[in-house]
């Protein structure tokens, strides 16, 4: 089987990647690098329509977090450990698979590289909405990793309101892109873990990237098979959260919570985390 990874370069999910290959051994993989902006945008477009709607304090802390992780990212080119934070380059040269930057998933060069690639199957976590003729290229579908738990938290950081809205649990979702609706596609598979006390953003979405690195391999193996059964989702379930206001934000910090915390990112790359399995875990395999 052909997976094709359309990813955001962002460390703290780039080894979902690593961990898939590694436990897929015999299947072909290929990476695609997409930019962080919002439905095909440029930067400065994305962040004219995201920057008004944040609060100073969430705006200040980002800042915090992109300096501190792209210091960190350094980290493995000159010491033993760190292995999380590796580029998607470095991912493909790693093991060997092709690697492909594009600044548009729907402009005519990605989609005649992906057209060429004839994947199997697209897997994707990015910002940018799938939509047009990229929906019918992958032969078993495109499966989005969405990193909360649906329907309850669709939308932008699932994970950020998780903690600000008081969720006792969180985790990841995989389900089908079959539209150009936001989360909105049948369900393939849930993994789920309670939120630690006092935790960061930062850190949660690491271990919820975690815990869809432990999920995607057994759905790929289970669809390869064609022994993969999908549940459709109710528009009616659920709430679609936006950008975080000062309100959210305040709630979060309200309940002990942060955005980032170093400690919590040097304690990634020092491997405390690296024995972290999710409790719970739900398949729709076919009966």
């Amino acid at each position: 089987m052909k997976i094709v990874f359309l990813f955001n370069e962002y460390s703290l999910h780039n080894h979902i990647i690593t961990s898939t290959i590694q436990a897929l051994p015999g299947h072909q993989f290929v990476i695609i690098k997409v930019p962080m902006v919002l439905k095909g945008s440029n930067r400065m477009e994305s962040g004219r329509k995201i920057l008004p709607q944040l609060s100073a304090r969430f705006i200040f802390e980002k800042i915090y977090e992109f300096l501190l992780l792209t210091y960190i990212t350094w980290c493995p080119k000159i010491l033993p450990f760190g292995a999380a934070f590796r580029r998607l380059r470095w991912i493909a040269k790693r093991h060997n698979v092709k690697f492909f930057r594009t600044h548009s998933i729907t402009q005519p060069a990605t989609l005649d590289f992906l057209r060429h690639e004839q994947p199997d199957v697209i897997i994707t976590l990015m910002h940018q909405i799938v939509k047009g003729e990229l929906l019918g290229i992958a032969k078993k579908g495109i499966i989005n990793i969405h990193p909360g738990l649906l329907p309850q938290f669709r939308g932008i950081q699932p994970y950020f309101w998780a903690l600000s809205e008081g969720a006792q649990m969180t985790g990841a979702s995989l389900h089908f892109i079959e539209d150009e609706g936001v989360d909105t596609g049948a369900l393939l598979a849930q993994i789920a873990f309670p939120i630690p006390e006092k935790t960061s953003v930062s850190l949660l979405y690491y271990l919820t990237a975690r815990a869809a690195g432990e999920l995607l391999p057994s759905m790929l193996k289970l669809l390869d098979e064609n022994n993969v059964d999908v549940k459709p989702q109710m528009a009616t379930e659920g709430h679609y959260y936006r950008f975080p206001d000062q309100a959210a934000f305040n709630r979060l910090w309200a309940r002990g919570h942060s955005l980032i915390r170093a400690k919590d990112i040097f304690a990634i790359i020092l491997g405390r985390y690296d024995h972290f399995k999710a409790e719970q875990i739900h398949l729709q395999i076919k009966k």
